[in-house]
């Protein structure tokens, strides 16, 4: 079976090796034959126009979906790069796309970051202001989390639902710190990339979707 990772800079691996990507965890897991196709920066507005080249032409049996991080981020107070109605419409063309290809979609929300302070983290790149209604760009990376949610139950798509598994992970007494690039564990005031724990726990919950939805057996 062939697995394609469509996305960003999260699904690349973007500061990590290739072995600590989830894409090489699920290959590790399931024995998939992969495609990574995640360009950093991309926004599904831009796997769109990619999507022929790096994906289709692959032939994946399966199109793991993994956008947003992009999408939300603000250029103006209160105004994403991808509008929220953008961003679902977006999505359902993936899957109308994939589905098309008679390529199976799992569609996949989004990670939770360090908001921090105009010196540190996710606000030492984006303005705080500019993340008001809702308010703080965690906000609106929920927003579209649930986006990616509503895509998935009206179009009747399996869901792995990152943001939910990383709010359980905390819940139960994991460290959000400890997941993303930080000064403590990289150097870098980054919160917004997985490290090599954040992607072990993509593709856990990634696998976990994965063994539900379809005809997958462990390999390990």
């Amino acid at each position: 079976m062939k697995v394609a990772a469509f996305g960003d800079s999260i699904t690349a691996g973007q500061y990590l090796g290739e072995s600590d990507t989830y894409l090489h965890k699920l290959a590790a897991r399931f024995g998939f034959e992969t495609v990574n196709a995640g360009v950093p920066g991309n926004t599904t507005g831009q796997g769109l126009a990619r999507f022929e080249r790096d994906v289709v032409a692959h032939r994946p049996d399966i199109c793991i979906v993994a956008f947003g991080m992009n999408d939300h981020v603000n250029t103006a107070p209160d105004k994403a790069r991808t509008p929220i109605d953008d961003f679902r419409g977006n999505l359902a063309e993936i899957v109308r796309r994939l589905r098309a290809e008679r390529i199976a979609p799992l569609l996949c929300t989004i990670n939770p970051i360090i908001e921090g302070d105009a010196g540190q983290y996710y606000y030492s790149r984006h303005p705080r202001e500019w993340y008001r209604r809702p308010d703080g760009a965690q906000a609106w990376i929920d927003a579209y989390s649930e986006a990616v949610r509503g895509v998935a139950r009206s179009l009747e798509v399996p869901l792995a639902d990152i943001a939910l598994r990383w709010q359980r992970h905390i819940d139960e007494g994991g460290r959000l710190h400890d997941l993303l690039r930080t000064v403590e564990n990289s150097g870098a005031a980054d919160g917004v990339h997985p490290t090599a724990a954040g992607q072990e726990l993509f593709a856990e919950c990634i696998g976990d979707a994965l063994a539900a939805h379809f005809p997958v057996r462990e390999a390990r």
